[in-house]
């Protein structure tokens, strides 16, 4: 209240009697159980095998509230029922159960445990959830009540089975019929009951009931030809592949309870529910061959074309179809006579060249076309159409060379790599003021479109030492490095790709751009140069965002962000906007290694990542200073002042509106890591014991995941991905819902 100049609360004229607060991450994290149960079953006799499993897992969350459990079923068997012919078929099974607390956004749990003030207790007196009292503009909620509160139940149903029979009809020629079909029915129930806790209100109850259903059928037959011409063996394969996919669901809401106790559409106001439903298809239909070629192990040729057509694309048209190509030839040169030599020192020498296409297809259906949704009590146009519509084809170029050395101890595969994704998917970013929206609110949405291309160059090393000895200890060891470097080569008409998040408000703000030249999502925003620590500063400095400079409400005054014009036009604004950081890294690594030592066994694995960028916006809303009633990172209590002018962070202000919070490189971070992602150390039981109670193996193990990262990065988690599943939002944090660590123990028995 004193940074604010705003008269300090009665109950805090005597702040040291008030304790620590409390603590909403101590409340809201939890140390979670997990159990895991499988059972199998295997064998096999007169050409006829099986395998039976089941299983259990039971896993609390490390969030109160939240859980997960599932059962599983498998059954596969295979048989040659004749000399000539052998089916099989695959039968899996599942069932899950979720309770659901997580939002991982600006306004969800994880935000709310960080921001929400400690000046409140879980519960109050009388035992009913606490919240600050009427009056208070508060931006975040009592997480405990948040998670607890809400009933989120997710249950899934899902079933997948296979049979397949393939029949040899003379030497060298067999055809082989499979078919596959998958099917899941969920159910979703989220209640939120209704609660006055002052500041924090939900006058009405809401129920939503969500119910779907999809099922996908999948039928491939293939001819494959195996013959050879002396030390010529060629193999041929013709096949045809069609894919059928249909989905529905209905969705429900509802107020208007009576209680919070118990809840049904049915026990709802009549005039309060809404009920809505839709349903669709997919199709795919593919045609594909390949010939493959092979002389005395020494050079082989593989070449193949596959014909994909799909229901996505307009079918007046021939835009439904796509071409695939793919070619490779390999050159074992160690098998050559000249190598013979040097097969003591190098040996397993292969020379790999491939180069492939592969299609993409995944956007929503009837795209192509113009669509009606309805409105109140009539119907609209929902979306732009664009009959243009092709396959994006990803065509990738790839160089490799395999070896071994140390008498097989050692061995090497690179790999060099440029992949081209040519026309790729996008829906077209679009302004509001064009579209009014999404459909969802009445708007139009925007349309896909082919929006240009994208290239991948890269290399991969992969190094493998296997230490084998005569004693009682080994060790194997494995090193996978990858590095590559993204670039944009084209956009279709130079559209703006920028995209924005929800940050502190309901409209999202811009936080990457994409353009040609650069690396898809590079983070956008300002140029600092640290603070105004000087009024000789102000001297000659561009006015920031039409302001004056001076101590006033609404001037730049000492303290705040000092932005670099960029464009050099003597003011900032919008136009200085530019590139402030990179989320692709410059490498990734992976490293395991495997120790044993008699009867026992130890595994290490480590995974990193070097040179990319994180945007931390849940910093940026922890160090904000720019309103009362909420809680702050540590790191916020270094503000600028009188007294405290060495520092990054700026003073505070009591607006929203506060220019210093604009996305700028203040917000980047390094997110470089390296993690000890796996720790396991196990025993088997000596066999000579296992005899005597009729056991093939006993083993008993411990370990440890994500057992410790090193960081600068100062969120919870480096490892983060794309928002969204937006590859144009990578690498950030906007209340990432942190990786746990977990310990487990557990025994595998065979009988």
């Amino acid at each position: 209240a004193g940074v604010f100049q705003v008269p300090t609360r009665a109950e805090f004229a005597f702040p040291e009697l008030l304790g620590n607060g409390t603590n909403w991450q101590d409340e809201v994290y939890q140390t979670a159980q997990v159990t895991s149960h499988n059972l199998s079953f295997s064998g096999g006799k007169d050409g006829t095998s099986y395998y039976m499993s089941g299983g259990y897992i039971n896993q609390e969350g490390i969030i109160i509230g939240s859980g997960y459990k599932r059962y599983t079923a498998r059954v596969n068997v295979d048989s040659r029922v004749k000399d000539w012919l052998k089916v099989g078929a695959n039968v899996n099974a599942g069932i899950s159960n979720e309770r659901i607390t997580v939002n991982q956004s600006y306004v969800g749990l994880i935000s709310n445990t960080l921001l929400q003030a400690p000046d409140i207790p879980v519960r109050t007196l009388s035992g009913d959830f606490a919240a600050p009292p009427a009056g208070q503009n508060v931006a975040y909620f009592n997480p405990v009540a948040e998670a607890l509160i809400k009933d989120n139940k997710l249950i899934r149903k899902n079933f997948l089975g296979s049979a397949f029979a393939e029949a040899t009809l003379f030497k060298g020629l067999r055809y082989r019929l499979e078919g596959n079909a998958n099917t899941e029915f969920s159910e979703n129930t989220e209640f939120t009951p209704s609660y006055d806790r002052g500041s924090q209100v939900n006058l009405t109850a809401d129920l939503v009931e969500r119910r779907q259903n999809w099922y996908s059928t999948n039928i491939t037959n293939t001819l494959t030809y195996d013959f050879s011409i002396r030390d010529h063996k060629f193999t041929v394969l013709a096949g045809h592949e069609a894919n059928d996919s249909h989905w529905e669901g209905i969705l429900a809401n509802a107020e208007g309870f009576q209680t919070n106790d118990i809840y049904g559409l049915n026990l709802s106001d009549p005039d309060l529910r809404q009920v809505t439903s839709y349903k669709g298809s997919q199709s795919l239909f593919s045609y594909f061959g390949r010939i493959m070629y092979d002389f005395k192990d020494r050079y082989s040729i593989s070449v193949s074309i596959r014909q994909d057509q799909s229901s996505k694309f307009d079918p007046t048209t021939d835009n439904q179809k796509g071409y695939f190509p793919a070619f490779s030839f390999g050159w074992k040169v160690s098998n050559e006579k000249f190598m013979e030599s040097i097969k003591p020192y190098v040996d397993n020498v292969k020379f790999r060249l491939g180069y492939g296409e592969t299609g993409n297809q995944q956007i929503p259906n009837n795209a192509y076309s113009a669509q009606l949704a309805p409105q109140s009590d009539s119907f609209l146009p929902s979306n732009f159409p664009n009959p243009n519509l092709v396959w994006e084809s990803m065509k990738q170029t790839n160089v490799g060379l395999d070896f071994t050395t140390l008498k097989s101890k050692l061995s090497v595969g690179m790999d060099y790599y440029r992949k081209v994704s040519d026309g790729f998917l996008f829906r077209v970013p679009l302004p509001d003021y064009l579209t009014g929206g999404s459909s969802f609110y009445g708007g139009i949405d925007a349309p896909f479109s082919n929006l240009g291309e994208v290239q991948n160059v890269g290399f991969d090393l992969t190094v493998n030492f296997d230490l084998k000895s005569n004693s009682n200890f080994n060790w194997t060891s494995n090193v996978v490095l990858s590095t590559y470097r993204n670039r944009v080569n084209a956009i279709t008409d130079g559209l703006p790709l920028t995209q924005g998040v929800n940050t502190n408000g309901f409209l999202p703000v811009d936080v990457t751009n994409t353009v040609v030249g650069n690396p898809i999502g590079m983070f956008w925003g300002y140029k600092t140069d640290g603070l105004f620590t000087s009024e000789d500063q102000f001297v000659g400095a561009p006015p920031q965002f039409g302001q004056t400079f001076g101590s006033a409400p609404g001037q730049t005054y000492l303290g705040d962000v000092r932005y670099v014009d960029v464009n050099g036009d003597g003011e900032i604004n919008d136009r200085d906007k530019t590139f402030i950081g990179n989320p692709h890294p410059d490498f990734t690594f992976g490293f395991t290694n495997n120790f044993t030592y008699k009867n026992f066994d130890l595994s290490v694995f480590c995974q990193g990542s070097v040179g990319n960028d994180i945007m931390n916006l849940t910093y940026r809303n922890g160090t904000a200073n720019n309103q009362l009633y909420q809680n702050v990172l540590t790191d916020a209590l270094n503000f600028y002042s009188a007294d405290n002018t060495n520092t990054n962070i700026p003073r505070p202000i009591n607006s929203l509106a506060n220019p210093n919070q604009e996305i700028s490189d203040r917000f980047i971070e390094d997110g470089s890591y390296l993690r000890i992602q796996n720790v396991t150390l196990g025993y088997n039981l000596p066999t000579s014991i296992l005899s005597k109670v009729k056991l093939t193996r006993l083993r008993v193990f411990a370990s440890a995941q994500n057992l410790y990262t090193f960081t600068k990065y100062s969120g919870y988690d480096p490892e983060i991905g794309s928002f969204n599943q937006n590859v144009l939002l990578s690498n950030i944090d906007n209340g990432r819902y942190p990786s746990p660590r977990t310990y487990s123990i557990g025994v595998n028995l065979e009988f």
